[in-house]
């Protein structure tokens, strides 16, 4: 989704028509913003990430703000500085419900995920308050989406748009293998099994690391 505002005129949702846009939305929403908060970019007037959150979880559904809040730590905009001020500019504003939580849960390794997949992966574990993993480091040369070096344990999140074709998998396979080889627990996780059960998922991968 894309969320253009204006001072006037009715709201108004436009589908993207071109292959390029034929998945993506524009909502173009009635809002007075504050002059302060616009800066230009590409020639674009643009809000700061954090005003652009704010104003996104008002009409955004759950869903819609958790995927823009992980986007927005995955490109480095939303750090600590930014999580803290977005909390407090929060107050009274519609959508606060939606966004609040997810600002509480800011960790470090948000800004290291490399796609919304891992970053709701690391949401939900960091809901559980259980030790943290590090986050997309290399072990023996290998990066990996997960480790957790105490317990010599690495989890692999393998979203459908990279890990599906026949050389990905054999690559997929190769690493799990050198990395068992030196004595490391490899788990594999992909979208689809998360998407269909994540209480489960990741009841068992807790289990696996004795968190449970």
């Amino acid at each position: 989704m894309i969320q253009v505002a204006r001072p006037y005129g009715q709201a108004s949702i436009y589908d993207g028509q071109s292959k390029a846009m034929r998945n993506c939305r524009v909502d173009v929403v009635r809002r007075q913003l504050d002059p302060a908060s616009i800066r230009r970019v590409d020639r674009l007037e643009a809000v700061s990430p954090v005003h652009a959150l704010i104003e996104f979880a008002a009409d955004a559904s759950e869903r819609e703000v958790r995927f823009a809040f992980l986007e927005a730590c995955r490109l480095g905009f939303i750090k600590k500085r930014e999580a803290m001020e977005c909390f407090r500019a929060l107050h009274g504003r519609p959508g606060a419900k939606k966004l609040r939580p997810l600002l509480t849960m800011w960790v470090p390794g948000l800004n290291r995920i490399k796609s919304v997949f891992e970053g709701r992966v690391l949401l939900d574990w960091i809901d559980r308050k259980y030790p943290l993993p590090e986050i997309n480091v290399k072990v023996y040369g290998r990066e990996v989406d997960q480790h957790w070096p105490k317990k010599d344990f690495v989890l692999e999140l393998d979203g459908g748009a990279y890990h599906s074709d026949p050389v990905q998998r054999a690559i997929d396979l190769e690493k799990s293998r050198f990395l068992m080889a030196r004595g490391k627990t490899v788990r594999r996780l992909t979208y689809g099994e998360y998407d269909a059960d994540p209480v489960g998922s990741l009841d068992r991968i807790a289990l696996e690391l004795g968190f449970m």
